[in-house]
């Protein structure tokens, strides 16, 4: 009988350490590079110097992150997740929840810093919610919707509908759909070029067939500008002062484009790498199953550095 009682206060212990909910604390001006791994639901914290310095370890299924205007507050969303959490980095804990039910894929804030896109893939819809949570408009778009764009010039949202061929674009005044044009299925990755009229949108494929080209479209009428050749399942585009990165799902490699959009350096990189950003001067891409980051040179597109993070990095979140 004593040993049960033994055992019972020693399971309480451990229970009350293990529920603190407490992690590293975060100073306000420490700039950073974080991963959102998602086999083991972690975020590995890496400094400018790119040593990570911290690690949050979250029993929650989370999917991405988002960070506030207030460069201290982080959001957690996933698809399962009933719940949006809302953490502190100064603090080092929870300090919120947000009730919006499952099916939140994607999160964006908006340019004026107040106003949080949360994408719906159970329902088909786009969540306008203010930085207190609060919805304030629900849209409904296209199939699965995964990816948003927002112009910086006009005053749009672009949506690309995973699950659907048509890309869904709300007029950021009116909450309404303005427009929607015919694009390939299961797109995916997306780059926004308004100075140039273009949006880049690239994807995995269709069942059996793997989507070999990128696709330039309009941003003001969605008509199909221009296919490119592109490498294995494109996934995700950026730009910098040093040209147009693509990265490759199938080939696991980085390739960099001039103006003439053709292609001049590539390198392998990672293993299934899903997420890239830029960060300082560098590329930063992600290998979602080597469970690492690679610090790529922008101008020669050769790895700098190797980082070990958690287990599945599928996001990158930046504070600079």
């Amino acid at each position: 009988m004593k040993w049960g009682v033994a055992l019972l206060f020693a399971v309480i212990l451990l229970s009350g350490c293990k529920s603190s909910d407490t992690y590293t604390k975060i100073n306000k001006d420490k700039s950073f590079l974080a991963t959102v791994n998602i086999k083991d639901t972690s975020l590995t914290f890496i400094d400018k110097n790119y040593q990570p310095f911290a690690n949050w370890d979250i029993s929650e299924p989370f999917t991405g992150a988002l960070l506030l205007a207030d460069k201290d507050t982080i959001l957690l969303y996933g698809k399962e997740m009933e719940k949006i959490q809302v953490f502190s980095l100064s603090a080092g804990k929870l300090i919120d929840s947000w009730e919006i039910g499952k099916g939140i894929v994607n999160m964006q804030l908006l340019h004026d810093g107040k106003s949080i896109v949360a994408v719906n893939q159970s329902n088909h819809s786009i969540y306008f919610l203010n930085d207190k949570g609060e919805e304030q408009d629900i849209v409904k778009v296209g199939k699965s919707p995964l990816t948003v764009l927002q112009g910086e010039k006009a005053n749009r949202l672009y949506v690309i509908n995973f699950g659907d061929t048509k890309c869904s674009v709300i007029n950021l005044e009116t909450k309404k759909v303005d427009m929607e044009f015919p694009i390939h299925s299961s797109s995916t990755g997306t780059l926004l070029r308004e100075e140039k009229d273009e949006v880049w949108i690239g994807g995995h494929g269709d069942g059996d067939q793997v989507e070999e080209n990128l696709y330039i479209y309009s941003a003001k009428t969605g008509e199909l500008k221009e296919k490119l050749k592109a490498p294995t399942m494109p996934i995700k585009f950026i730009e910098n002062a040093e040209g147009i990165f693509i990265l490759s799902h199938g080939t696991s490699s980085l390739y960099k484009l001039n103006d003439q959009y053709e292609e001049v350096k590539s390198k392998v990189v990672g293993v299934n790498p899903f997420e890239m950003a830029n960060f300082k001067q560098d590329v930063i891409v992600a290998g979602y199953d080597s469970d690492e980051v690679y610090v790529m040179d922008a101008e020669t597109v050769e790895v700098k550095k190797t980082i070990k993070v958690g287990q599945g990095p599928f996001q990158l979140m930046l504070r600079e």
